[in-house]
C-alpha cells in the first residue's frame, strides 16, 4: 500500500469509528469478554488512535521526501565536482553527515522508549514517532550505501588522500551495519503498523521512473501535419473567377 493509500485508510477509519452505534459497541465488548485473546490482540490494535496514526503517515511520507532529495543534492554535487579531490571532500563531508544522523536516531528511539515507559506519551504516539525515525533511519542507511558506491568509483591511486579524510570501506560498511541494527524486525514492525508495509523503501518504491507511455512525436504523425493548409491567393483566386462568370451571366 504507498503511502496516499494509507492516508485515506487511515481517514476513513475515523469516519467508521464515529458512525459505530452503541448496541454495535457493546456487543463488541460483551464479545471480547468471551474471547480473552482477541481482546488482548484488539486492545494492542486499538492503542493507535486514527489521528496519531494519521500522524505518523504524514510523518514517514514527510521523512522519505527529504531523504530523496538529500540524495539527489548529494549525487549532483559528486556530478558536478571538477576533480577527484574535490569528490572525496563531499564523500567525507557526507560521511560525517552520515554518522551523526546515526546518533541522532539512536538517541531519539531511546529517548521514546523511555517517554513511553514513564507514561509521558502513548502508546499510539510512540509509534507514531517510531515509524518517523524509522523512515529517516532507512534514509540514513541509503544513503550510506550510496557514499560506499561513490567511494568505490574513485581511483585507486586516492588511497593515501581518502584515508586522510578518514573514508574507507570498512568505516561506511559499520555506519550500514549500525543503521540496520537501528532499523532492526523490532522496530520495523511498529513502523508498520502504523504507515504499512512499504515503510523506509524510500518513495522509489512507490514510483517507478521512466518517461509516460505514450509520448507525443515517438513514431507516431502528428495530425496537424497532414492537414492541408489552405492557400490565400488560390482562394482569392477562386473567388476573382466566381465574379467574372457571375458578370458574364449578366451580359
Amino acid at each position: 500500500m504507498n503511502r496516499l493509500g494509507t492516508i485515506l485508510m487511515a481517514i476513513m477509519l475515523v469516519a467508521a469509528l464515529a458512525a459505530i452505534p452503541l448496541g454495535a459497541a457493546t456487543a463488541l465488548a460483551d464479545d471480547r469478554e468471551d474471547n480473552p485473546t482477541d481482546a488482548a490482540d484488539a486492545n494492542e490494535n486499538n492503542s493507535v488512535k486514527p489521528g496519531e496514526q494519521l500522524t505518523g503517515v504524514v510523518g514517514v511520507q514527510d521523512a522519505e521526501i527529504d531523504g530523496e532529495v538529500s540524495d539527489r543534492t548529494f549525487g549532483i554535487k559528486i556530478a558536478n565536482a571538477q576533480s577527484d579531490e574535490a569528490k572525496a571532500d563531499i564523500l567525507g563531508d557526507r560521511l560525517d553527515e552520515i554518522a551523526e544522523r546515526l546518533d541522532e536516531h539512536e538517541a531519539e528511539l531511546e529517548e521514546l522508549a523511555e517517554a513511553r515507559d514513564n507514561g509521558e506519551i502513548s502508546e499510539g504516539e510512540y509509534r507514531s514517532e517510531i515509524a518517523k525515525v524509522t523512515a529517516e533511519n532507512a534514509n540514513t542507511e541509503r544513503a550510506a550505501e550510496q557514499a560506499g558506491e561513490t567511494a568505490g568509483e574513485l581511483p585507486g591511486n586516492m588511497s593515501e588522500e581518502l584515508e586522510e579524510r578518514g573514508i574507507d570501506v570498512e568505516s561506511i560498511q559499520e555506519l550500514q551495519e549500525q543503521a540496520n541494527e537501528l532499523g532492526g524486525p523490532e522496530t520495523a514492525e511498529l513502523a508498520q503498523s502504523i504507515a504499512g508495509e512499504n515503510v523506509g523503501n524510500g518513495i522509489a518504491s512507490d514510483f517507478e521512473p521512466g518517461p509516460p507511455d505514450e509520448t507525443p512525436g515517438d513514431g507516431a504523425t502528428d495530425a496537424s501535419d497532414d492537414e492541408e493548409i489552405p492557400d490565400d491567393d488560390a482562394a482569392d483566386d477562386d473567388d476573382r473567377g466566381a465574379g467574372n462568370n457571375s458578370a458574364d451571366q449578366g451580359q
